[in-house]
């Protein structure tokens, strides 16, 4: 289980050998970690969205922090899917589903090759109102068939890696307790990521690994946390 201790021993180290930021997304979030949240906050929040928060990620919540250092731009807080202010909230509406139904995928997912066959093209003679209808029509078919909320349902975004990439973490369904990836901005679908021992990664070994990861690399040893990351380098 989750050790509160050890993670904010390894941050402890991680952010004195780092002052200069020098580990991907660090510079924003400074190595700096929100406060815990209160016990009955998070009970209020599982109750009010009806699930069950995975455990390792429950602990971190309540007694490491809601949010702030971490992987690439760092952990979100809870609730939270982006860094702007008027789309930050899951409330928002475009990103997160609902989270209480089960998770759907059991592997990667992505729209089959015959979808993005359909994707509109065009002359250079071609009139600009045609392009923009074309283009219109193709966006509202994304909405629809790509990034439609219910896609990810049962799951909560957890980390932003800039460019509209994100990680995912599962908390209901056959695959709850498990981080996935979110490569639809570039057309790369979504899927679980996978651990050294080619095991699904959970939120604690995301994190550690993240952790370990870093002290790794600026005390010169080869470490990797992740066994495959598609499309991203670790």
């Amino acid at each position: 289980m989750l050790d509160p201790t050890s993670i904010l021993d390894s941050l402890n180290r991680l952010r004195a050998v780092d002052r200069g930021h020098s580990i991907f997304g660090s510079d924003h979030h400074r190595y700096v970690l929100r406060p815990p949240l209160p016990e009955e906050q998070v009970t209020a929040f599982e109750a009010r969205h009806g699930v069950t928060l995975p455990e390792d990620y429950r602990v971190f919540l309540t007694r490491v922090g809601n949010g702030g250092a971490g992987p690439y731009y760092g952990l979100l807080p809870m609730g939270e899917q982006d860094d702007g202010p008027s789309t930050c909230k899951w409330e928002a509406g475009f990103l997160v589903g609902d989270i209480a139904a089960p998770f759907r995928h059991e592997g990667p997912w992505n729209l089959p090759e015959e979808f993005w066959a359909q994707a509109p093209e065009w002359s250079d003679d071609m009139p600009e109102e045609e392009q923009d209808r074309l283009t219109e029509e193709w966006d509202d078919r994304l909405e629809t068939e790509y990034w439609a909320p219910a896609i990810m349902n049962g799951a909560i975004p957890i980390c932003h890696l800039g460019c509209a990439l994100r990680h995912w973490l599962v908390v209901t369904g056959t695959r709850r307790g498990e981080v996935w990836y979110d490569h639809r901005v570039d057309e790369g679908g979504i899927g679980p990521l996978i651990g050294t021992t080619d095991q699904p990664v959970t939120f604690e070994t995301w994190y550690m690994g993240w952790l370990d990861e870093g002290l790794a690399r600026l005390t010169q040893t080869r470490g990797s946390w992740l066994a495959r990351l598609p499309g991203r380098r670790v």
